[in-house]
This record gives structure tokens, C-alpha cells and sequence, in this order.
């Protein structure tokens, strides 16, 4: 079988979870090479180890996103090493980038550069605020990203400081977008036979992500508290519960069916629950909806929990932890998690296809040592233009 983006050749010039883009395009059968600097890519020196022990070549982080690439090093602060990259654009198809802003253009290598070797080039750079503005420049993270695109104002209990999401979701978020704008501009150059450049920006993909909550202090002028774990509406007719509480050995997500509120009665065998007050403004009396839900589920394993309810109605979840995930029998069956012997000769459990595909399927695939292909990248680039010329290299 072939892959959905065989043929297809993208530079990438990522760092961080930013190499995300250039996961899934390598996944979906691109050939991506990764351009690193010297002491390379910023994931590889992020836990955890493999091993624990800190690793170029063993960081989770980049076993992950840059599956499926090639390595290449090169030092874009020397100028032969900036022609070997001008070379290579002229070669590929797409550049993903995520360098500080200005960066690429002041070593002559920003877009209005390189199509001067690429004609119908697509570029696509992220950043933490965009190319333009007054923060262009600024740096950034996921927090900082998080917290000024909005998002982090309504993560956390009411009473205490935004809580954080775990990992780098808003880069991912980021990532997945200029993926997505370097398809629309290579599909674009297919039908016009025209490039593209695009402007990826962290804070905007947070707000993005957002949606609602903004908008709605926009046009109504209410600005919606932190709810910790229970559902974002605060008002007291909405419904509840909708929360994850504890149970004897871990966390349930707890939620009522919404057209037979009764049911949590059935479940926990408390009448309390059907009472006219409670059923009238739910989330009013949310706190002794949790005291007496916490009481019945201290004295249940979460998976029998799940069980009676689902059995009910009732759309309770278990909580799953990261050693129950990878155990899971819905995520074996679908074979999502998948083992990749890597380079260094470990085998690694990671997760596979995002999306599940039969025609095209995706490629589960190792990430590369650093620099792993270097002279095979630039050696056949060495071949080609020796081939244009009616010559033969001598690499």
C-alpha cells in the first residue's frame, strides 16, 4: 500500500512539541527532514528517559515527535551550512519553522528568500505570537501561551490561582494547525501551481481552542468563573452533576442523565437526589451533591462504579492512569499502541495512527539518532546537482 502523502518532501526546521506538524506529516508517509542544530533538537533533552537517565537519543518527548524523520545538523549561524540549507529548499515541497521570529530573515533565509530558490514554495512559521504585532517578538511557552490566548483564566477552583493543563497541549494544538495550513497550501499550489506562507501563531490557537467562553464575555458581558472539575456553567438551574470525585481506589468522572436526573437516586440509593429543590437548581446545591456522592463512592472500586451506572444510564467514566491506559482493551484491540525498536536498539511502546486509515495507512516508524542522515541528505543532494549539470559528484 502506499501512503496519503507519498512523494511529498517537507523541511523541518521545529522545535519542541512545535515538531508535532512534522510527526504527522511524516506519519501519513511524507519524507521530512529534520534540520537540527548542533546540539539538537530542544525535545531531546527533555524528560523523561528512557532509563531515567538523561539522553540525546533516549528523551520520550522526541522518540515522539520526530518519528519517521530524517536527521540532519546543520548551524544555520555559519554560512556554508546556510547554503546547504538554501540547496535543500529547492528540493522540498514545504518548510515547517518554529525559530524565534526574525531569525530565518536576518540569515537570509526567511520566506521571501527562499522562494527565490523555490518558486511555488509553502512555508509555514510558528511562534508564540505570530510574525506581526506588538509581541512578535517576545518569547514564550505553553503557559505563556495558555494564560494570554485565555485559557488559562478558567482552569482551577473557584477560590484558588488558574491551574495549568498537563504537558504542552496549547504547542500541540499549535502544531496540528500548521499542519493543517501546510496541506490547505499544498493542495492550493496543486490547483494554482502557487506557494504560500503562513503565520501560526500559539496564542491565537489558544483562543481558537477557547471558543465559547470568550465569546460570551464579548457579547453578553459575562465572564464565567473557574468551576475546578465540574462543568464550566455556573448558574444555578444547570445541570449537575457533571464532576469527577474520588472513589475507594481512584477517580470517577461523575454525570447525571440529563433527561432522567432521577437515576443518580437509583445508583446511590439516596432520595436525596430526587428531591424537588435539587432537581429544580442542581448546580445550586452542587456542593451536597458532592459530599453525598462521596460518601457512597469512598465505599466502591471506580470500575465497579462505572459499571453499575453505565448499566443505568448514567455516563460515568473511570479515570484511567497512565499504567491502566497503556493496558486498556479498547486501545489493544484498535492496536493503537504500537512497539518501535529504535536506532539505539530499545523498544518503545508509543502511540501510534492519530487517525485510523485502510488505503493509505499510517507509518509507525523510529525517530532518528542525531544527524543520522546528514551525509546521506546532503550527499544525494551533492548527486543531483552534479546530475544537473551533466556531471557526477565526487561525494
Amino acid at each position: 500500500m502506499t501512503n496519503a502523502l507519498d512523494g511529498l518532501r517537507v523541511l523541518d526546521l521545529t522545535s519542541g512539541s512545535f515538531g508535532y506538524a512534522g510527526r504527522l506529516l511524516a506519519g501519513l508517509g511524507a519524507d521530512v527532514v529534520k534540520v537540527e542544530p548542533p546540539d539538537g533538537d530542544a525535545a531531546r533533552r527533555q524528560p523523561p528517559f528512557i532509563g531515567d537517565q538523561p539522553d540525546l537519543e533516549r528523551a520520550a518527548r522526541h522518540l515522539h515527535f520526530n518519528a519517521g524523520k530524517r536527521s540532519v545538523v546543520l548551524d544555520l549561524d555559519i554560512e556554508p551550512d546556510r547554503e546547504q540549507l538554501r540547496a535543500l529548499v529547492g528540493t522540498v515541497d514545504a518548510v515547517v519553522e518554529s525559530l524565534p521570529v526574525g531569525y530565518l530573515a536576518a540569515r537570509g533565509l526567511g520566506y521571501d528568500d527562499l522562494i527565490t530558490r523555490q518558486s511555488d514554495l509553502v512555508m509555514t512559521s510558528i511562534s508564540y505570537f505570530g510574525q506581526t504585532g506588538p509581541y512578535a517578538e517576545w518569547g514564550g511557552s505553553d503557559v505563556v501561551a495558555m494564560a494570554l490566548g485565555g485559557y488559562l483564566y478558567i482552569t482551577g477552583d473557584p477560590d484558588r490561582e488558574p491551574v495549568k493543563c498537563y504537558d504542552n497541549l496549547i504547542e500541540q494544538q499549535t502544531a496540528l494547525q500548521a499542519a493543517v495550513a501546510t496541506m490547505v497550501g499544498l493542495t492550493n499550489r496543486d490547483f494554482t501551481g502557487l506557494g504560500d506562507y503562513f503565520d501560526v501563531s500559539a496564542q491565537d490557537a489558544a483562543l481558537f481552542l477557547l471558543g465559547g467562553n470568550a465569546q460570551t464575555a464579548y457579547f453578553a458581558q459575562k465572564v464565567y468563573p473557574r468551576v475546578g472539575t465540574r462543568l464550566l456553567y455556573p448558574q444555578p438551574e444547570s445541570f449537575y452533576p457533571s464532576t469527577i470525585r474520588p472513589c475507594k481506589d481512584g477517580f470517577v468522572h461523575a454525570h447525571t442523565n440529563m433527561r432522567f436526573p432521577d437515576l443518580m437516586t437509583a445508583l446511590m440509593e439516596e432520595p436525596r437526589f430526587s428531591e424537588p429543590d435539587m432537581l429544580a437548581t442542581p448546580m445550586g446545591h452542587a456542593d451536597e451533591f458532592d459530599q453525598l456522592m462521596d460518601e457512597w463512592l469512598s465505599q466502591h472500586d471506580k470500575f465497579e462504579v462505572v459499571r453499575r451506572a453505565q448499566a443505568l444510564r448514567l455516563p460515568f467514566t473511570e479515570v484511567l492512569t497512565p499504567t491502566e491506559i497503556v493496558a486498556d482493551e479498547h486501545l489493544q484491540e484498535r492496536g493503537f499502541l504500537v512497539e518501535i525498536e529504535q536506532p539505539t536498539g530499545e523498544h518503545v511502546r508509543m502511540p501510534g495512527a492519530p487517525i485510523t486509515m485502510t488505503a493509505t495507512p499510517w507509518q509507525p516508524q523510529a525517530a532518528p539518532l542525531l544527524g543520522q542522515h546528514t551525509r546521506e541528505v546532503l550527499d544525494s543532494l551533492a548527486g543531483g546537482q552534479a546530475a544537473a549539470r551533466g556531471g557526477t559528484s565526487d561525494a
